[in-house]
């Protein structure tokens, strides 16, 4: 039988030979970082702690812009602060990036924990509350193993630690986040079972070499000067316990006067020397082990540092494409893990869910004066053609016009403007027309 492999090797080189080609000794091996090293490292390492939350933060801190009437809207709006859905949800993220999953509990008035959500059966202020739980309080329970069913492989239940009961829940009553996808999850069992990774372990090794490397440069500041003092016949006086002495008091002396005068008297047959540290080029190797922290999770350098872009670049487009991978998970992962807790907030808030009601996620890259008023220039000029050419009714190209002008930053009090004019208008009105307990309109009086 003949063993073959793909890699390259060569007899001459030496290449692919692991007794002579350092390269292929190298191996793929796994360290599994415990919960308390996960959680050491985001409470002890900025650098760990920036990995887990720039990204978290990036993909809530702007939000997202519900797409109904003023009304409905600011319905919704004050439901969200009401339950800090925002806050909640950014720590839920946070819990599911440091430690491989977390879930926010959907607290409802309906309490039979281990049934299904129905989030049809919502009412108005229907939704009480929300909870964060990290994945190290969520214990999965009996997989379901109907290959028919659309849950299959997933936890039937999860197990909370509630006053010394073990309280079981459904899943559809959390909205849960799974960390880093892991290919293996079938392999595990227990506590880990059905979560994912925590983004602090593909970037483990790059973490540990940049704390490392910032805590030895800050060692060698100590040794910045190493003095050397030359005495003769040095080793020759050691064995003799009154000429250690003597050498003891003479360093001794030597140190004391240099502190206060800044000058040493030395004897002309003895030598002294300073040597300095060079740190030329540590703050670059320190600077790139943190970039490539950063990269791990596709965060530009100069967002994950805080500081300007080294180069020519000025690294817009390294950011255009950070913030596509954000947009990415706000779409792919966020909104859809969303969905129930989003329909018991629109009952919740309105009391009813209108079938036209949606909303989109607000641009992560925010605009400066001079583009808002370009940007208000040019719809101003959209919408004067759409009308001049007949495509529009005035009134719909107003109705669009207001809620674009708003979403872009452009004018956004604009609605409440609008909303505040027209309970004017109707009370101007009703002064114009009073009326008697009967409802008709009575004559004026001259």
């Amino acid at each position: 039988m003949i063993y073959t492999t793909d890699s390259l090797t060569s007899l001459v080189s030496g290449m692919g030979n692991v007794q002579r080609d350092k390269l292929a000794s190298t191996t793929y091996s796994y360290v599994e970082l415990t919960d308390e090293q996960l959680t050491n490292a985001y409470r002890n390492s900025w650098v760990a702690k920036r990995l887990v939350d720039v990204p978290a933060m990036d993909a809530i801190k702007n939000w997202r812009v519900w797409q109904t009437d003023n009304d409905s809207l600011n319905a919704l709006e004050q439901y969200e602060d009401k339950l800090s859905i925002k806050q909640k949800l950014l720590q839920t993220i946070i819990a599911s990036r440091a430690l491989g999953g977390a879930g926010l509990y959907i607290g409802t008035k309906d309490q039979d924990l281990l049934q299904p959500l129905d989030a049809s059966k919502i009412k108005k202020d229907g939704l009480s509350y929300l909870i964060v739980f990290p994945r190290t309080a969520l214990v999965a329970g009996e997989l379901d193993d109907n290959v028919l069913d659309g849950n299959f492989g997933k936890p039937k239940y999860y197990e909370i630690v509630s006053n010394g009961n073990i309280v079981k829940i459904h899943p559809s009553r959390f909205v849960l986040f799974y960390g880093e996808q892991r290919l293996d999850e079938w392999a595990y069992s227990g506590a880990s079972r059905g979560w994912g990774d925590s983004v602090l372990q593909a970037a483990y090794n790059w973490m540990r070499n940049a704390d490392s490397t910032g805590h030895n440069i800050a060692s060698l500041i100590f040794e910045a000067n190493i003095n050397v003092f030359k005495i003769p016949d040095l080793f020759d006086k050691l064995g003799d316990p009154e000429q250690e002495s003597k050498i003891q008091k003479r360093l001794t002396l030597a140190s004391a006067s240099k502190g206060i005068t800044g000058d040493l008297v030395m004897d002309s047959a003895e030598e002294f020397i300073r040597n300095s540290a060079n740190f030329g080029g540590l703050s670059d190797i320190l600077d790139r082990f943190i970039v490539y922290v950063g990269a791990s999770q596709g965060i530009p350098a100069n967002k994950f540092l805080g500081q300007a872009n080294k180069g020519l670049s000025d690294g817009s487009d390294l950011l255009a494409n950070y913030y596509d991978d954000i947009k990415a998970v706000q779409t792919l992962e966020i909104q859809p893990a969303l969905q129930i807790l989003d329909e018991c907030l629109i009952r919740s808030a309105l009391g009813h869910k209108p079938d036209n009601i949606s909303y989109s996620w607000q641009p992560l890259e925010q605009a400066n004066a001079k583009e808002i008023a370009e940007t208000g220039d040019k719809l101003a000029s959209m919408a004067e053609r759409l009308v001049s050419v007949g495509l529009f009714e005035q009134q719909e190209i107003r109705e669009a016009m207001i809620n674009k002008l708003v979403n872009d930053n452009v004018l956004p009090n604009l609605g409440d403007v609008i909303d505040a004019s027209n309970g004017q208008l109707e009370s101007d009105l009703s002064l114009d027309n009073p009326s008697d307990n009967s409802g008709l309109p009575t004559a004026n009086t001259v």
